[in-house]
């Protein structure tokens, strides 16, 4: 019975779950450490007033990246097929559609920026317009992201993944830290976020340049209605999940006043801290559900795993909320006028929870292709 139970946990370490689960979460988790330091720092270096100006900013690249993530989804799908069944060149030809329709969709998603920038920011109650010209290209530069981290997420290059995550969160903190400090405030924020974008965009190629320069033939053919009728059920699906963690915040800016729209950003930041640990989990599992399934292996255990990773941090992290709401406060926000927020904590908490349980259930249908879920959603 004890070596049933010590192999049984020598193959779950060693399963493609754990370890790309583990190289994600130390990125992750790398990054997610760096970004509470940032905003550590813009807390204490920021106004509420100007700190809820931030916040309603990120949330509202959160919520314009939506359609992205499922696009992720999309072609990472269709791109674990085709390197499940070492067709290259179908591989290539994806990729190169792709990064083209992605690229005129960021141009055209820019100008649109500029166009609705001044009845956007005065829906948002803020004074300066060019702030949403700014968010307008690091959503555009995250889109054209997208294409490059779908591939290296479906070749399972989650090592490489986790050092482009490091090395964005590095940037934001070093950028932001020396912008804002020379009085740039919220220009410093924002822009800390624009270097984190871009810098892990370019080095996101060196990976795939097997692919780049993989021959294409005129012959190969992209299954477009086939990725089209996935597609669509994907988007909405994952756009009506993702969006219950991002509308929240610009709901509130524009209804409540500025002051009480600091506070519920610095609730939204503390809370959050559940999915941050459980997040890298849904990644990992969708593209080796995926894979297993084109292959016709076994993959419900795969799910399983996941979903017990997912519930032990969530529950944990939850708890602590509940039972010592001021504690993480203090440290997160600093205390202060924040130590208002401690009757919601736990409760924000139960939330959160709940939303990154929905994301594994959500990851696993679709990575079957199972997208009748999209009607539950």
């Amino acid at each position: 019975m004890k070596t049933k139970t010590i192999n049984l946990v020598k193959r779950v370490i060693k399963s493609d779950l754990i370890s790309g689960s583990a190289y994600l979460f130390i990125g992750g988790f790398v990054g997610s450490t760096i970004a509470f330091l940032f905003n550590l720092f813009l807390v204490r270096s920021l106004s509420p007033v100007e700190y809820g100006v931030y916040a309603v900013l990120l949330a509202f690249i959160t919520l314009e990246t939506i359609p992205a993530q499922s696009l992720t989804a999309v072609i990472v799908r269709f791109a674990v097929d085709y390197f499940a069944k070492e067709e290259m060149e179908k591989a290539a030809r994806l990729y190169f559609k792709m990064f083209k329709g992605f690229l005129l969709f960021s141009l055209l998603l820019f100008i649109l920026s500029v166009i609705v920038s001044a009845p956007l920011a005065g829906f948002l109650k803020i004074d300066n317009i060019y702030y949403i010209w700014l968010i307008g290209l690091i959503v555009a530069i995250y889109y054209l992201s997208v294409v490059n981290m779908a591939f290296l997420q479906s070749l399972l290059k989650f090592r490489y993944i986790s050092s482009l995550l490091v090395t964005g969160s590095f940037s934001r903190l070093f950028f932001g830290i020396v912008l804002v400090l020379i009085g740039l405030k919220i220009w410093g924020a924002i822009g800390a976020i624009f270097f984190s974008a871009i810098i892990p965009f370019f080095l996101g190629f060196r990976p795939l340049l097997f692919l780049i320069r993989q021959k294409k033939s005129k012959d190969v053919v992209v299954p477009t209605g086939e990725i089209i009728r996935y597609a669509v059920p994907t988007s909405i699906s994952i756009l009506a999940l993702v969006s219950l963690t991002s509308t929240d915040v610009i709901l509130v800016k524009h209804f409540l006043s500025p002051y009480q729209a600091g506070l519920y950003g610095g609730l939204s930041l503390i809370g959050k801290v559940i999915f941050y640990f459980s997040a890298p989990i849904g990644s990992v599992m969708f593209p080796l559900v995926a894979k297993r399934h084109t292959q016709g292996a076994p993959f419900a255990n795969l799910f399983y795993l996941a979903l017990l990773i997912i519930l032990l941090p969530s529950i944990l992290i939850t708890g602590f909320y509940f039972i010592f709401p001021s504690i993480a406060i203090n440290f997160f926000l600093g205390g202060g006028e924040y130590l208002r927020l401690i009757p919601y904590l736990g409760i924000f908490g139960v939330f959160i929870a709940l939303f990154g349980i929905l994301n594994i259930f959500l990851s696993f249908f679709l990575s079957i292709k199972k997208t009748f879920v999209a009607y539950f959603t």
